[in-house]
């Protein structure tokens, strides 16, 4: 491809522009970065084939929002979205000491974030990409060198290329990770106990990192190995080494002289290991590997992955970026550090904060492999190097490297997984070299610390937490319905025990408490954890009592993908215990895309509104229903052939047997395909004398699953019971197994209210958050499994209330959400929302015409097949629309009846009158409840989705 490149004329010419751009930089410019630096990119990006900055849609000097509660603005030199930030120092800078500038930059840049960041002094460009790589640049390109290292920036192109870069880390680590993966998976292969062969792989990952940093005199590990002729040789070589590394002092001669001692931590046993030839072979390919370039921060993810996979599997496994990390890290450490910083004006001032500094404790209560405390760590380190570099202006002395205040021993970490908190001590040993190295020490940093006291495996829930002054992590994700699955019933009553029952909250949620009761006054914490957190009972359980206790969110990004797991969807939470919390916060929305200033962020993660302040309004009681749910769907669901066959052989079945319609039927079909058994007998002798067919269809498909769930919870209770007599223990499978035949939930009273009805509303009850809620009439007859809510109405005034986007922006704030899906619930949404109060006739009935409109509107293009979903998905594309038009009308009715202004913000306005209403109802006043107002005939439209026929 090179050759291919070279032979290019267009390469050639792009090669003979960045000559004469070196050229006249070196004749022209004396690297002034006020004076000169627009000049000099305006240069460039002609030599790039531009017809200049501005031309190719740049901008000069660009204003970028300073941080939370200031008032100013900072101004990039370049802005070229969604492309590149550039930065312009003169010329003699050293651009490392720039990096923070450019980091916050590149998180305030938002929407259209650019990928890359350069840093420029003229002479040379710093690249950053901070997506994959947060601590190096992940190219260095001298000006001078540029017409032959062009692909570095080739994202300047007018059309776009993807750049090669030189100092790539994070392809280093993952394949640095695979090959000591591939030697620990074949030790345990051959039986070596997994507790030894984890550590003495961590030993060799230690001695390779030493040797290519410094820490170790020459490569004697890699010398070991190219010596090792067979398994005994590697026994004494690699052994003898990793002795000389833990005993204190230099070794005197031999060998290994010179080695230097280590610490007593990871090298506190060593387990000589005979390793075969294949293992040899595989440790010196690792040695290969340039292991100074291997960023700890992913290492340890990376090779914890690998250990039971293939080495495939190794290169694509998924770890936590550390921008991601730095969402955490940035607001509950760097910013009130960096604040303190801005406030310190005299030298007694900056030292009395570098005492603070060392007394600084980091705690990550599930830490796993480290990632969040090496992030810590590092930032840290530049907070230190910040200070230390004031106080060298102040004094007029330069900073000749010092002693290092931020020690890796006042990080804490706990987690379960032994294996974890080793490569978590590791890490942590990594980074201190790396971090002297770029800061330039004075003190050595051997020997390592001994971290066994401050990392430590234990159950963070069920174990007492060290003193911190901060409390950062990313608990682990377990969803309730697992749990007891994943943890076993003994565990899940130990959790009840000890922090009382949460409802259907998610192991997640149990760190909030306990983090916000251990924080000290004034303090931070900051858990990246599932969206629960923001919903239902999951909120109840954790920012609602941190809320509650005199917790203020001060950042929040809510749901975003997380970089850990492209499936995962999750919050990410920072909030201070008491104290002074900042005047302003920040709030992340859209993917993280969108960031605003607010006043307050709610425990339901929105800005200014608390949605979680809404009153259960008595009026909206029988209003709602979720629909039937089957509990084992192969036996209740069935095909409209199995519903023929059962009826040929028992007409009486026909009493039992219902169409039906899920959430993705109502939306996505044009006719009712599934049938429903539903029996209502209580009594089997009931139940076999009225439909002898139907009960032995059920007896293959339902009896065997229900009544096998039924023991295995039984068996659970006694265990858990044994534990704790006072344990509450689910009973729901026993009581399953004991009406087999039945629904898992018949809705007895969703039946009831839609009796008599000749059609009812429904809405699938998880909506697309792109399309939105879409209502439809159902006819009488059919039924909505609990993919389904149905509404008890069958006029156009309830339907056009609940389709508009008064309706949709209540949804949208207080439902509860699947992945990044909407879903409807009876207790966040339908229960609060209030509906308008004693409106006019003329004003209903301009509501139920709007709705008239759409009702039949859609009609027409559903009658020739085009679904629901697929008419409302045009509306996600610009462009004319009657249907579009016709919801806007739909929605200015509806404003109306309301009394509410076009144009305004409606959820707190739906807030003060969910208020009201619960008022006049505690009052005993009468209210204007859901459904069609008395007196006012409502019902004009006649469609609704039609009922089959078998």
């Amino acid at each position: 491809m090179a050759k291919t490149l070279v032979q290019n004329p267009a390469t050639a010419q792009l090669r003979t522009r960045l000559t004469a751009l070196v050229t006249w930089r070196q004749d022209h410019l004396i690297g002034d970065e006020k004076g000169e630096a627009q000049s000099f990119l305006d240069r460039l990006f002609r030599a790039f084939g531009h017809a200049g900055v501005q031309e190719a849609g740049a901008q000069f000097e660009s204003r970028i929002r300073k941080g939370p509660g200031s008032r100013g603005v900072s101004f990039a030199d370049l802005m070229w979205k969604p492309r590149v930030i550039v930065e312009m120092k003169r010329s003699g800078t050293p651009l490392a000491r720039h990096y923070q500038q450019a980091f916050d930059y590149w998180t305030r840049s938002v929407p259209e974030r650019p990928r890359y960041v350069l840093l420029c002094n003229f002479d040379e460009f710093w690249i950053y990409d901070f997506e994959t790589q947060l601590d190096e640049p992940i190219d260095r390109v001298k000006l001078i060198d540029l017409p032959q290292r062009w692909e570095a920036l080739a994202f300047l192109l007018p059309r776009e290329l993807k750049p090669v870069f030189g100092n790539d880390l994070v392809d280093v680590t993952r394949t640095a990770a695979a090959k000591v993966a591939a030697v620990f998976r074949a030790m345990t292969q051959r039986d070596v106990p997994r507790e030894i062969a984890q550590r003495f792989i961590l030993q060799c990952v230690m001695a390779m990192f030493a040797e290519d940093t410094g820490l170790l005199p020459r490569h004697s590990f890699t010398e070991a190995l190219r010596d090792a002729k067979d398994g005994a040789d590697a026994y004494d070589l690699i052994g003898g080494l990793f002795r000389e590394m833990n005993t204190p002092g230099i070794t005197a001669g031999g060998r290994f002289a010179g080695t230097p001692h280590f610490n007593g931590g990871l090298f506190a046993h060593i387990s000589p290991q005979e390793l075969s030839r294949s293992e040899v072979d595989l440790l010196r390919d690792a040695c290969r590997e340039n292991w100074g370039s291997v960023r700890p921060e992913i290492f340890g993810t990376i090779f914890e992955q690998s250990l039971d996979a293939n080495e495939r599997h190794a290169l694509g496994a998924h770890f936590t970026s550390q921008v991601d990390i730095m969402r955490v890290v940035g607001p509950c450490i760097v910013e009130p550090w960096r604040e303190r910083i801005a406030a310190a004006t005299t030298q007694k001032a900056l030292s009395g904060l570098l005492h603070d500094l060392s007394q600084y404790r980091v705690l990550d209560p599930a830490c796993g492999s480290g990632n969040f405390l090496y992030v810590a760590y590092r930032a840290l380190r530049r907070i230190e190097h910040e200070i230390t570099g004031r106080l060298a202006e102040m004094s007029g002395r330069p900073d000749q490297g010092s002693f290092a205040y931020v020690q890796p021993e006042n990080f804490y970490g706990i987690d379960i997984n032994p294996l974890a908190v080793e490569i978590a001590k590791v890490t942590m040993m990594l980074g201190k070299k790396l971090s002297a190295d770029e800061f330039g020490d004075s003190g050595g940093v051997l020997p390592l610390d001994n971290l066994d006291s401050s990392i430590v495996t234990a159950d963070a829930l069920f174990s007492p937490w060290p003193r911190a002054d901060v409390i950062i992590g990313n608990p682990p994700y377990i969803g309730n319905r697992k749990m007891t699955t994943d943890l076993g019933a003994d565990y899940v009553g130990r959790l009840h025990e000890a922090f009382g029952p949460k409802g259907v909250a998610d192991f997640v949620t149990y760190w909030f408490p306990k983090a916000h009761d251990h924080l000290p006054d004034g303090a931070r914490a900051g858990f990246v954890a599932t969206k629960s957190i923001h919903q239902g009972d999951g909120r109840k359980a954790s920012l609602d009592y941190v809320v509650a206790r005199d917790g203020v969110i001060i950042e929040a990004a809510k749901m975003i993908p997380w970089s850990g797991d492209a499936q995962v969807t999750v919050d990410i939470v920072n909030w201070q215990k008491g104290g002074i919390p900042p005047a302003t916060r920040v709030l992340w929305t859209q993917g993280a895309t969108l960031r605003e200033e607010v006043a307050e962020i709610s425990a339901g993660l929105d800005a200014a509104t608390d949605m979680t302040a809404t009153l259960v309004l008595q009026a909206n009681k029988d209003s709602f229903y979720q629909g039937q749910t089957y509990g084992i769907a192969p036996a209740f669901k069935i095909t409209a052939e199995k519903a023929r066959t059962i009826l040929r052989s028992e007409k009486a079945a026909a009493e039992v047997i219902h169409p039906v319609l899920g959430g993705d039927e109502l939306l996505k079909t044009i006719e009712v395909r599934d049938w429903v058994i539903d029996v209502p007998c209580d009594d089997s002798d009931e139940a076999y004398r009225n439909y002898p067919s139907v009960m032995k269809s059920l007896e293959q498909t339902a009896m065997p699953r229900r009544v096998a769930r039924g023991r295995e919870q039984a068996a659970d209770n006694e265990r858990i019971l044994a534990r704790n007599p006072d344990a509450r223990v689910n009973v729901h499978h026993i009581r399953f197994a004991d009406r087999w035949w039945r629904l898992g939930y018949r809705r007895e009273e969703m039946l009831e209210a839609l009796d008599g009805l000749e059609r009812y509303i429904a809405l699938t009850r998880t909506s697309s958050e792109k399309r939105g809620p879409v209502f439809t009439f159902v006819s009488k007859g059919i039924r909505v499994s609990d993919g389904a809510v149905a509404f008890p109405f069958d006029d156009d005034y309830s339907f056009g209330v609940l389709q508009s986007s008064l309706h949709t922006r209540w949804f949208e704030a207080k439902c509860t959400t699947l992945e990044t899906r909407l879903t409807y619930t009876a207790k966040t949404v339908g229960a609060h929302f209030p509906w308008p109060q004693a409106p006019t006739p003329d004003k209903v009935l301009a509501v139920a015409k709007a709705a008239e409109a759409i009702v039949e509107h859609r009609a027409q293009p559903f009658r020739m097949g085009v679904t629901l979903a697929d008419q409302y998905d045009v509306l996600r594309k610009p462009g004319k629309s009657k249907l579009r038009d016709l919801h806007s009308a739909l929605d200015a009715a509806v404003m109306d009846a309301y009394g509410f202004e076009l144009g305004t913000d409606v959820l707190p306005q739906l807030l003060a009158l969910n208020h009201s209403v619960a008022a006049a109802e505690a009052a005993g006043q009468k209210v204007t409840g859901p459904g069609p107002v008395p007196g006012v005939a409502s019902r004009l439209s006649t469609w609704a989705f039609p009922l089959p026929t078998l």
